[in-house]
C-alpha cells in the first residue's frame, strides 16, 4: 500500500515539476516543501477509513475463499474415507466432481482477488486525489513552489530541511475536514 500511495503522489508532482520548470535566475525565489503521503494515510481520520475500507473488503472476499476451502477439503476427507468401498465409477466421479470443485475455486480465487486489487486502487486513488487538494492548500498557504512526497521506501528526496516538512500541516489540514 505504501508504494501505491507515493508512487500516484510521485507521479503527479514528477510531471508538474517537468511541466513548469522555472528558468534557471527564478530558482532562488522558489520555495519547495515535501510530505510524507504515508504518515498522512496512517494518522489521519481519512486515510484510517481508507484503510479500513480496504480491510473490510479483503475480509469478505476472504470469507468467500475459506468457504470454498471448506468445502474442497470437505470433499477431499469424503473420498479418502469412501475410496475402499466406491466401485471404480463412482470413485471416478468423486474424483471429477473434487477437479471440478477445486478448478471453479481457484478461478474464483483469481476473481477475488482482482476485486481486491481494483478495490485498493480505487480506494487508494480517492485518497490521493483529496490528498493532492489538501496538500494545493497548504502549499498556497505556505508560498511553495513545489511539494514532493518524502517517499520512505523510493528515496525521492535523499535530503530536506525539516523546515521544509509540510506533513504535519498537511495531516492537521485533513482533519479540518479539507478537500
Amino acid at each position: 500500500m505504501r508504494g501505491m500511495v507515493s508512487a500516484v503522489f510521485v507521479g503527479f508532482i514528477s510531471v508538474g515539476l517537468i511541466a513548469s520548470a522555472p528558468a534557471a535566475g527564478a530558482a532562488d525565489a522558489m520555495k519547495i516543501g515535501y510530505v510524507d503521503a504515508q504518515k498522512v494515510l496512517d494518522s489521519t481520520k481519512a486515510g484510517k477509513k481508507a484503510k479500513e475500507s480496504m480491510e473490510e473488503f479483503v475480509k469478505s472476499r476472504q470469507k468467500i475463499v475459506d468457504l470454498d476451502e471448506t468445502d474442497i477439503k470437505q470433499l477431499q476427507d469424503d473420498l479418502t474415507r469412501q475410496t475402499a468401498v466406491l466401485s471404480p465409477e463412482a470413485r471416478r466421479e468423486k474424483e471429477e466432481a473434487l477437479q471440478k470443485k477445486v478448478f471453479e475455486y481457484q478461478k474464483r480465487a483469481g476473481d477475488l482477488n482482482k476485486e481486491v486489487q481494483e478495490k485498493k486502487k480505487e480506494v487508494l486513488d480517492q485518497f490521493n486525489k483529496d490528498l493532492e487538494g489538501v496538500v494545493k492548500k497548504v502549499a498556497d498557504r505556505g508560498g511553495y513552489s513545489y511539494v514532493l512526497d518524502r517517499n520512505a521506501e523510493g528515496g525521492v528526496i535523499l535530503y530536506a530541511k525539516d523546515a521544509n516538512d509540510l506533513t504535519n500541516d498537511v495531516i492537521k489540514e485533513f482533519e479540518k475536514g479539507a478537500p
